[in-house]
């Protein structure tokens, strides 16, 4: 029996979609690590290596891409609009809320300016909370670099933005057209690229550049049957992405397609020990907490150093994970039943 062989029967089969989100969740702890020490990517390692994207940003992008696949599969197989908007809320608010009002009623409070309720605003931070958006706070760990109470929310709301437009698409019944989602992906892929070439100019992105992640994922999915998933054309597409992203005009492009391809045959197509998918999901609550733990531990320890700042976090956020997943997340998705 060949080594692959043996590996094989010493796992078990299953999809490797929560494995995966965790690690993209621990690839973002690793990139802002270097990042909240030095105030700059200087000392980020893909970053370092490429010059073009961090690690941090090759993760947004891969759960975006992975989002879209399971999304896009997820209308499809259940094509009714109250449920899977009631569906895609019991996921992320819950979570999102919970963290948000510790971060602004706790830690804010401990590490952030003085008279912190006073200067506390209210209604925006109320108003942001059902867009899921993190506003209302006066600030918290001034003089430190990217002094935010927690700097990566701001995806969420862009995801939630993903998952609207699906459910819009399937209303119009545009979903059940196999061009929409390669079309979106082409036109903000197009979009991206004239903008990294400097033909075009924006005062934000993440229109486009999440748009194109998400999309690269959906097209995976409304193109599964005809996409050929092979272990040797994903080694291809990862050597051949990794010569890409020395350019940054199509390094993200790259990432959606080529890194999107390996991700999805890699969940799909891979096995895994059956033990893991028995986890706790923390992988949401870990990119939630992540970045709060690591300036309270920064602030505290200035001089931790980068390696032993990354594993105290992984460490925290992982518990701080399962306890979200236990108290938060799992009890509001069993509501899904009902």
């Amino acid at each position: 029996m060949t080594l692959i062989g043996v590996v094989m029967a010493l796992v078990g089969r299953g999809n490797n979609f929560n494995l995966l989100r965790l690690v993209f969740a621990m690839m973002v702890i690793f990139a802002h690590a270097p990042e909240l020490i030095h105030g700059d990517r200087r000392a980020e390692l893909m970053t370092i290596i490429f010059g073009t994207i961090s690690f941090g940003e090759l993760a947004v992008d891969s759960f975006f891409v992975l989002s879209g696949y399971l999304i896009c599969k997820s209308w499809c197989l259940r094509p009714n609009f109250f449920v899977f908007i009631t569906n895609r809320v019991l996921r992320i608010f819950p979570g999102f809320i919970v963290a948000a009002v510790i971060c602004a009623l706790v830690i804010g409070p401990i590490y952030g300016v003085d008279g912190y309720y006073s200067r506390f605003n209210w209604r925006d931070f109320l108003l942001g909370l059902m867009r899921l958006g993190f506003s209302g706070s006066p600030g918290a760990f001034i003089g430190t670099p990217y002094p935010a109470l927690n700097g990566p929310l701001w995806t969420i709301s862009w995801e939630f933005k993903c998952y609207l437009l699906v459910a819009v698409c399937g209303v119009l019944g545009l979903s059940r057209r196999a061009w929409l989602w390669p079309m979106i992906f082409i036109t903000c892929a197009g979009v991206y690229f004239s903008a990294a070439v400097g033909w075009l100019s924006f005062s934000s992105d993440y229109y486009y550049r999440l748009g194109m992640a998400f999309s690269a994922g959906a097209s995976i999915y409304v193109l599964r049957d005809v996409i050929r998933w092979d272990g040797r054309l994903a080694l291809m597409a990862l050597l051949v992405l990794v010569v890409m992203l020395f350019f940054k005009a199509v390094a993200e492009i790259a990432v959606c397609v080529l890194w999107g391809y390996v991700i999805i045959f890699y969940a799909l197509h891979a096995r895994v020990f059956d033990a893991f998918n028995k986890l706790p999901d923390v992988s949401y609550g870990v990119y939630l907490y992540a970045w709060p733990l690591n300036k309270i531990i920064l602030w505290h320890f200035p001089d931790i150093g980068v390696g032993f700042s990354v594993a105290v976090v992984v460490v925290l956020a992982c518990c701080a994970g399962a306890l979200s997943w236990h108290l938060v997340e799992k009890p509001f998705l069993k509501l899904k039943a009902k």
